[in-house]
């Protein structure tokens, strides 16, 4: 009996050891793919790294232990061989999903700065989109990577885990039972972290200012079960509960009053063509005069001496999807959710769109990609777009990258279309190519800067020509001069600078606005009010005289009196950013990050108007 317990108890520790195993490999394969970022910390930080991932990891290990656990005190009570095939089976199907995961968080952090969670599930309904923005060599090499890794895990699972082999107890046939009973217990503990008090939470694993080593401590596979957990629940109830409701929606009311409404009026028109051209992932950094290298973006340059330049614009979201429901409806992203991927809930939505159908407007929107990507195609129809337009309605020779037709190509078809439109008319078009796998054609000098992020930049530098092209086109139309074109950037992207998830810089991005309809006076003028494009439809509204609107969430960036603060959503806080100071929240941890205010006064009132916004938002998104 001794004998055949020491097999079973050697056998559950060499699972553990299995799993805790695998999480180690993926950590530091994690650390060495953001080695420029984890570098900023001191090598003792690094590793201690390991130390805070402990208790997630022996979680998340526990979470999987149950069923082997299971399968294992089974070969206590008979000598059959079907539990073993079972263990073996789930085995193989763990170590497939702990790799594959693992290696879409290493890949995605690039792109999204944040760890794998629930938005996976969504990019997961169109595989066909996420297939389309990896490169060839990321999609073959993380395939073979994946296969390859998955054969050698199991492989040293069989090899060097699978052993000892439990012997049936043959006397106290309740002993096994009772063992059974006592290491799932034991189990159930290692999942919650604690015998009593509140369950482990994602703040047992974080120690460091710096972001890199948080995510890094984080057990990936432990973060989107309970991010995926998270989302399922979303709908059910607002998370984001500080303090009376009342007392919320007094202090957000206060945040936009408004000691005068006036408005300088930039126009030489109240009836313009307007059109709003979304850069993708632009960031203030590619832009000399916001702070960034010269050479980016030349073209771009030329076109501030002509147009009226907004230097502190910020975005409110991190995804495609949430910059475009921003900018048509001013209703700011949720946290957890996507309100795109909510059709239940656009017909309580704002929309510039139809503003201006109202005013006998045509409306469209233009974009080389695939609609379906995000809901788009659903969100923008039932925004009152009247005419879409996405890859399929361009030539099938049409020059293609592997996520979507080239810039310089969508925006030449965006005149061709405007030329037999009728004025006036409202267009958005938005832009693709410096979206990764970053394929552009080669039209300009390549930057060759020694930093992670050239593909991206150079990505940038060709949409940057093409604006050049599209310009110096459109200038030759009878419809420039009655035309205001409206540059502004869909969400930000990791740059040169290296700033942080929740940084306030990594959130500042570009807009610029020119054409025959801005007035004289204001070309090459800039407007420093603090401002998000959340604040976008009010101001055009005000801009166009209409007063028959309401976009609650905007505010009119050209009064001079407006207040002057910004809000980011995070994946469960939020980003709240004024001329005193900034913050990034995170209610899950209740946490705060890249705090850069020095008063204490005003840390205490902002972190109590970032509360009441977040709160007031949510139950504003689950009552439309």
């Amino acid at each position: 009996m001794k004998s055949s317990l020491i097999r079973y108890a050697a056998r559950i520790g060499q699972y553990l050891l299995f799993l805790l195993l695998a999480f180690t490999i993926e950590r530091t394969a994690f650390l060495v793919a953001n080695h420029s970022a984890a570098g900023q910390s001191s090598f003792a930080e690094i590793l201690s790294t390991y130390v805070h991932a402990f208790h997630l990891d022996l979680s998340a290990a526990c979470y999987i232990l149950a069923l082997p656990l299971t399968f294992l005190s089974f070969q206590l009570f008979f000598k059959k061989k079907w539990p073993d095939h079972l263990l073996s089976g789930y085995t193989l199907l763990v170590v497939i999903v702990l790799v594959f995961t693992a290696l879409g968080n290493i890949i995605l952090y690039q792109e999204w700065d944040t760890k794998l969670n629930y938005k996976i599930w969504a990019y997961l309904k169109n595989p066909m989109e996420a297939v389309r923005s990896a490169t060839w060599i990321q999609l073959t090499v993380g395939m073979l990577a994946g296969t390859g890794l998955s054969i050698l895990y199991f492989w040293v699972y069989r090899h060097w885990f699978r052993r000892p082999e439990i012997t049936p107890l043959q006397k106290h046939r309740w002993l096994p039972f009772l063992l059974m009973v006592i290491t799932l217990g034991l189990d159930f503990v290692g999942i919650r972290g604690h015998i009593t008090g509140i369950p482990i939470s994602q703040s047992s694993a974080y120690f460091s200012k710096n972001q890199v080593l948080n995510d890094a401590a984080v057990n990936t596979q432990w973060h989107l079960i309970k991010s995926t957990i998270r989302f399922g629940k979303s709908n059910n109830g607002n998370p984001y509960q500080f303090m009376p409701q009342a007392e919320a929606q007094a202090i957000v009311d206060s945040l936009y009053i408004c000691e005068k409404d006036t408005c300088i009026k930039v126009l030489n028109t109240e009836n313009p063509n307007i059109v709003i051209i979304l850069l993708e992932s632009w960031s203030a950094d590619l832009i000399e005069s916001l702070g960034g290298k010269a050479g980016i973006t030349p073209c771009f340059k030329e076109l501030e001496k002509e147009g009226l330049l907004f230097t502190q614009v910020y975005a409110a979201g991190h995804r495609s999807q949430e910059g475009i429901s921003s900018i048509v409806s001013g209703f700011p992203p949720v946290p957890v959710v996507t309100i795109t991927d909510n059709f239940e809930k656009y017909g309580k939505l704002e929309s510039f769109a139809e503003v201006m159908k109202a005013r006998k407007y045509r409306t469209s929107f233009h974009f080389g990609g695939d609609l379906t990507y995000g809901n788009l195609r659903a969100y923008l129809m039932a925004m009152g777009f009247e005419h879409l337009v996405d890859e399929d309605d361009f030539p099938a020779n049409a020059p293609h990258g592997k996520l979507s037709i080239y810039d310089e190509v969508s925006l030449s078809h965006h005149l061709a279309e405007l030329k037999k439109e009728k004025e006036p008319f409202f267009s958005m078009l938005f832009t693709a190519s410096s979206h990764s796998p970053y394929d552009v054609p080669q039209r300009t000098e390549p930057l060759t800067w020694d930093v992670e992020e050239l593909p991206y930049l150079n990505s940038a530098k060709y949409t940057d020509y093409c604006l050049g092209q599209y310009f110096a086109q459109a200038k030759q139309e009878g419809w420039y001069e009655n035309t205001l074109f409206i540059l502004v950037a869909d969400h930000s992207h990791r740059t040169y600078k290296q700033w942080n998830y929740y940084d306030a810089g990594y959130q500042h991005i570009p807009m610029l606005w020119t054409g025959g309809a801005l007035k004289e006076e204001f070309r090459g003028q800039t407007v420093d009010q603090l401002c998000s494009y959340l604040d976008l439809p009010l101001t055009l509204a005000r801009q166009l005289n209409i007063t028959d609107t309401h976009f609650g969430w905007s505010k009119d960036i050209l009064n001079p009196y407006s207040p002057q603060f910004a809000v980011y959503q995070t994946n469960y806080g939020i980003g709240w950013i004024t001329s005193e100071g900034a913050f990034g929240y995170d209610a899950n941890t209740n946490s705060f990050y890249k705090d850069t205010f020095t008063d204490g006064t005003l840390r205490t009132r902002n972190i109590q108007n970032a509360k009441a916004f977040l709160q007031v938002l949510y139950q504003k998104y689950l009552d439309l």
